[in-house]
């Protein structure tokens, strides 16, 4: 075999394993990007930006339901949460016979419905701006896709309502992750 004909089969080979090289890393490289603890489950909107139909209730609950939109939009994560006139999207506040605090309910791709229940959250809040702030808060988490779980997170059912009113770091990173 000619010496031209080696050094072209080695080339060959050489940018054969590059390739493969590349291609393996580029596969680490998303298989990594999705956190191995990532808690979503894909039952929310197709987008971060979620407009809702503007509420209005007294400032009792008003302030802290606002302030859980400002929560949400103040994180390092795609969510953008704020109120449009032309929204299907609505936050209803009225007491409930169930036992929840609140109810999250896709309507489709950009419509969701959340329901707070009045009755469960002034029998059981001590600090009730936080409590009505981070019930919210976990709502507007199942809208963006975030499923339950039991690390410290807005997302865990056993959270202190009282004091626990913004997305932890690792609910927005599932927020990164899935977005």
């Amino acid at each position: 075999m000619a010496l031209s004909d080696l050094r072209a089969r080695n080339a060959k080979r050489k940018a054969s394993r590059l390739l493969a090289a590349t291609l393996a890393g580029i596969v680490c490289v998303s298989i990594s990007a999705t956190p191995a603890s990532a808690h979503w489950n894909g039952t929310g909107q197709l987008i971060a930006r979620i407009g809702l139909y503007p509420y209005n209730y007294n400032d009792t609950w008003q302030k802290p339901m606002n302030k859980a939109l400002a929560n949400w939009n103040a994180t390092s994560s795609p969510a953008d949460i704020y109120k449009n006139r032309n929204s299907g999207s609505t936050i209803t506040v009225k007491s409930y016979r169930n036992t929840w605090y609140g109810h999250y309910t896709r309507c489709g791709d950009s419509c969701l419905y959340i329901k707070l229940n009045s009755r469960t959250i002034n029998r059981d809040a001590s600090n009730f701006s936080n409590y009505v702030t981070g019930v919210f808060v976990h709502e507007l988490g199942h809208a963006l896709n975030l499923a339950h779980n039991s690390t410290t997170s807005i997302m865990n059912s056993s959270r202190n309502r009282d004091t626990m009113t913004k997305p932890q770091s690792h609910d927005v990173s599932d927020v990164n992750a899935y977005y």
